[in-house]
């Protein structure tokens, strides 16, 4: 059985046992994983970023960043299955559940959790921390909304 991501102030519990949103943080990012601000790939700020099944706001333009140089990354977990992930700073459409683990992890030195649509609950990608650092790193694919150009 999971445990439950409760050790962050960063998070609240919301109405669905054992799921926790993250508050928005105005931390700046530099790391060894080099997490840092993208440009917007010309997208207005206003446009959402939406889950494809529910049609939920999962994030925005203004929270794309790039990790170790990248903003798109592709990725086969153990069984094989390939991921086309997004990385970004915030998700407030997201829940995060799971205790956070390193195993199989993409980024070195970072644990990770699944990150759930809030309306849905359709595994959308994963929330990835290594101490004050942390990010979401999206599957491309479940996600509508200006994708073109992300």
């Amino acid at each position: 059985m999971l445990q439950h991501h409760v050790y962050d102030p960063y998070h609240q519990q919301v109405s669905k046992p054992g799921f926790w949103r993250l508050k928005p943080s105005d931390k700046t990012y530099a790391s060894k994983a080099r997490i840092k601000t993208e440009k917007k790939f010309g997208l207005k700020e206003e446009q959402r970023i939406l889950c494809k099944k529910c049609i939920t706001a999962i994030t925005s333009p203004e929270h794309i960043i790039t990790v170790n140089d990248h903003h798109r990354h592709t990725f086969s977990n153990p069984a094989g299955i390939t991921y086309h992930i997004g990385c970004f700073s915030a998700a407030v459409g997201c829940l995060v559940h799971g205790a956070p683990t390193i195993e199989h992890t993409w980024f070195a030195g970072f644990r990770w959790s699944f990150a759930l649509c809030s309306g849905c609950l359709i595994h959308l990608g994963w929330y990835y921390q290594n101490g004050d650092e942390s990010f979401f790193g999206l599957i491309l694919d479940l996600l509508v909304g200006a994708s073109a150009h992300y």
